[in-house]
């Protein structure tokens, strides 16, 4: 008969000593784990802010020289029109391609600078949720410094 209640027993209900150090072990792995997920996520977010940061000085730059040229080229045209006394119509086309040309560095340049934008965008978000990451799994280390 005693034999009958020892097995009849919930022997879920106690956790085994042996066990309890397993179950945290593998909780600091997945911590450790995170962590250094977190640190990589961080690294490669700031790369990608840093590209997006120099793609918006390349447009602007591209913008400017594009720019500077074309109105180097309209000024030449003038100069070209007084002096050697070309017709008012090829002067019309040439300000008309002139006009043209402006407004296509000014699509390409609103469209870099909105693509850029969006990953700059990105790749903030991206930091936040690294350091969030960071602050939540890599307890007593301190934040690493980014470079902006």
């Amino acid at each position: 008969m005693e034999q009958t209640k020892q097995f009849r027993s919930n022997h879920g209900t106690r956790q085994f000593p042996e066990l309890q150090p397993l179950a945290e072990n593998q909780e600091r792995r997945v911590n450790i784990h995170a962590c250094r997920s977190s640190k990589r996520i961080l690294e490669q977010a700031n790369d990608r802010l840093k590209r997006a940061n120099r793609d918006l000085g390349e447009t602007a730059a591209f913008i400017a020289a594009s720019l500077t040229t074309v109105t180097a080229v309209e000024a030449v045209i003038n100069i070209a029109v007084k002096t050697i006394n070309l017709s008012k119509d090829i002067l019309h086309v040439a300000f008309d391609v002139y006009i043209v040309i402006f407004v296509i560095i000014f699509i390409l340049g609103a469209l870099r600078t909105q693509n850029a934008l969006h990953r700059r965008a990105k790749a903030e978000r991206e930091i936040d949720q690294a350091k969030r990451g960071i602050f939540e799994f890599c307890s007593g280390e301190p934040l690493p410094k980014l470079e902006e």
